[in-house]
């Protein structure tokens, strides 16, 4: 364990603390590891898979469609103001069950500008280095290989969209999450994994964060935790939640805001024969450009939202999503209100697309009323 535990003053000491455990805090955590720190990772989700963190695709043998359930259990709403606003409570987070898509920003419309061009490049090639990402793992299905030739034919420029997955001695198409970035620290004396702890409160003493407090969810035992530096990386709400709660609004008037989503479009197709060749998945994709500012993804894996009848032969459905990118607006946010029975406030979401993400969407949704009768009626 890497932690100095104290039972009976219920104190923790480590190098460092994570909050979260989905692939940010879990890269977070073998850097600090592997370069000799102590780090302590805590979570409010329970451990659902054998090795912390395992994708549910890797550990599930069930169809596509019988996939979406799985992961339809494993979504909490996190406000009644947008119901369909949801997330993974569970050690690995959303990245149990993740698309595994890790496409390289576009560095002008995608892109923060926190740093240069370069500095991207540097740090997104380390990023897909640690998750395996490749643009190779379906390129040795025909049906993929039919339908993206035929549609880069017809004036589209899709590739194969970069995955982040490996294969096995089989052949098998083995997903990255949380388990594959910590797999090389989990066994290390410098790594302590605590399920089921919720962080609410960071203290501080001047400028500078002294301590942590956690509740434990399996005995509601309150635990304090003091590092050396703390980590938040537990999404775009308990991460403002928890500054929220700790009287830390006052010094950062961003915190909450900025909420980001794309408009999505979405519908299934039924491969026209002459694709239908049941040889492999099929998984591409058009990246953002000036002239075209969405993504447009082919593949079977919006399991969120696209369930399929269970009459209906699943073998040439393909999932067809258009993404656009949306302006950065300050009044989109997450507010925080009364506490709840867990003792963290209480979220409610405060979204609206501008007007310009409205005209963008309606040139979108042109192509992706062409998009789905073309490759249906070629």
């Amino acid at each position: 364990m890497g932690i100095d535990y104290q039972p009976e003053s219920s104190t923790i000491r480590t190098d460092v603390l994570i909050v979260g455990s989905g692939p940010i805090g879990a890269i977070y955590a073998r850097k600090l590891v592997e370069a000799g720190h102590k780090v302590l990772m805590v979570d409010a989700g329970a451990q659902e898979t054998e090795i912390p963190g395992e994708h549910k695709k890797n550990v599930t043998d069930v169809t596509l469609n019988d996939f979406s359930s799985v992961i339809q259990n494993d979504l909490t709403p996190l406000s009644s103001s947008m119901p369909s606003a949801a997330a993974t409570l569970a050690i690995g987070g959303m990245s149990t069950h993740w698309t595994c898509v890790t496409a390289s920003p576009h560095p002008n419309l995608e892109a923060p500008k926190l740093f240069s061009e370069s500095k991207w490049n540097t740090l997104i090639s380390e990023a897909q280095d640690l998750l395996h990402t490749n643009s190779t793992a379906f390129d040795a299905s025909t049906r993929q290989d039919n339908l993206k030739n035929f549609l880069n034919a017809s004036g589209h420029s899709f590739k194969s969209t970069p995955l982040a997955c490996q294969k096995d001695e089989n052949g098998k198409v083995i997903y990255s999450s949380t388990a594959s970035i910590l797999s090389p620290i989990l066994s290390s004396n410098n790594f302590t994994l605590l399920p089921r702890h919720l962080c609410t409160n960071l203290h501080k003493q001047n400028s500078k964060v002294t301590s942590a407090l956690l509740t434990s969810l399996s005995t509601n035992s309150k635990i304090s935790v003091v590092a050396e530096q703390y980590i938040l990386a537990a999404g775009a709400v308990l991460t403002p939640q928890i500054i929220y709660n700790s009287n830390m609004s006052q010094e950062l008037p961003a915190l909450g805001r900025y909420l980001t989503e794309r408009m999505v479009a979405f519908c299934q197709i039924k491969l026209d024969r002459k694709f239908s060749v049941d040889d492999g998945e099929v998984n591409i994709m058009q990246g953002v450009s000036e002239g075209k500012k969405w993504v447009t993804m082919i593949n079977r894996e919006a399991h969120q939202y696209g369930q399929l009848p269970e009459d209906v032969d699943s073998g040439d459905v393909l999932d067809v999503r258009c993404m656009s990118v949306v302006e950065p607006n300050v009044e989109n946010r997450v507010e925080f209100g009364e506490k709840g029975s867990d003792g963290m406030p209480t979220p409610s979401f405060k979204v609206s697309p501008s007007n310009y993400d409205m005209k963008l969407a309606a040139k979108m949704m042109v192509e992706y009323v062409h998009l789905p009768l073309l490759i249906t009626n070629p």
